[in-house]
């Protein structure tokens, strides 16, 4: 039977764990979330490759949302401490929570995805790590491609490690395609405050920028909405998103979560686990970009995909 209840935990902010199973035979896996599963793209999507995940391997699966970052070596202590086998923390931002609570419980592996560059070698920490160099990189070029006026603007949520990545490598692509861009860039400050994120938006077009590159996962909308009213350009974030503003939206990412996830599975089930970083690139299929763009001629979309093309064959170095 599958129950819902609610966790106190660390300073005492309350989290939603669902899906917990009462038969014990099975291995219990859990998932941190930074934001609700129920609202924004990251989250939700991500949370339906790990329901999908445990379905498919016969797990117990719980989950917990808003969990920040500061109070995440408490929710991991306490996880592990109760039993749970394999915790996967859907943010770049719950790294350093790993690395300190992962040494003291080794019988439970930790999983991050998002990005990481080192796991410590620790032997019970993997990650499944974007690729954001790459993914910012094409970002760029496709915002670049697009633009009229050569002006763009990316709008990130907090600097964590995969969101300060992707902005670099937004300039860097930006560059590539039109070595005289202007790229601006500016951060939320939260990943929830959509207000907060149409103003900083509204401000970049009023100053230029006919392409607004969002990365603030639940404040995307604000970022999308403002490029909407405006008449500027914009994309959707990590699934396909023309639906919600399709006078604005140009195309979207589109993440592979659910293989991402399987793999998660397969490798726990295989014991596979362990000090090692899987990355998920075009190549290997981790995220791709809708088809076809929409407000641009089939030009930008050609030039976009012969520079995806190049990547994946080695054609274009994108390293520091």
């Amino acid at each position: 039977m599958k129950l819902n209840m609610m966790l106190a935990i660390g300073i005492g902010a309350a989290m939603s764990c669902a899906g917990v199973q009462a038969d014990e035979s099975k291995p219990r896996v859990a998932a941190l979330f930074t934001q609700t599963v129920t609202q924004g793209a990251w989250d939700t999507a991500g949370y339906a490759a790990f329901k999908s995940m445990a379905a498919q391997d016969g797990f117990a699966p719980s989950y917990l949302e808003h969990t920040s970052y500061e109070s995440a070596p408490s929710v991991l202590r306490q996880l592990a401490s109760g039993g749970v086998k394999l915790i996967i923390a859907h943010s770049s931002g719950y790294s350093a929570a790993i690395k300190e609570v992962a040494p003291l419980y080794p019988a439970t592996q930790f999983v991050l995805y998002s990005y990481e560059n080192a796991t410590a070698n620790l032997p019970n920490y993997s990650a499944w790590s974007v690729d954001w160099d790459e993914y910012g990189f094409v970002l760029g070029a496709l915002a670049a491609a697009a633009s009229k006026n050569g002006h763009i603007a990316v709008i990130g949520g907090e600097p964590i490690p995969s969101a300060e990545r992707t902005v670099q490598f937004i300039k860097k692509g930006a560059a590539y395609v039109n070595p005289h861009v202007q790229v601006d860039s500016a951060y939320v400050g939260s990943f929830t405050d959509v207000a907060r994120a149409k103003e900083i938006a509204t401000g970049a077009i009023a100053r230029g920028a006919d392409f607004v590159i969002p990365s603030a996962d639940t404040a995307d909308a604000g970022i999308q909405q403002a490029a909407d009213e405006e008449g500027a350009l914009t994309l959707g974030s990590y699934t396909d998103q023309s639906k919600t503003f399709p006078d604005a939206v140009m195309t979207s990412t589109v993440m592979n979560f659910d293989k991402s996830y399987a793999d998660i599975g397969k490798h726990f089930v295989e014991g596979q686990l362990g000090n090692r970083i899987i990355t998920e690139n075009l190549a290997t299929n981790g995220w791709t970009l809708a088809t076809p763009f929409a407000h641009v001629g089939k030009e930008v979309q050609d030039k976009v995909f012969s520079i995806i093309a190049d990547l994946k064959a080695g054609k274009i170095k994108i390293e520091d």
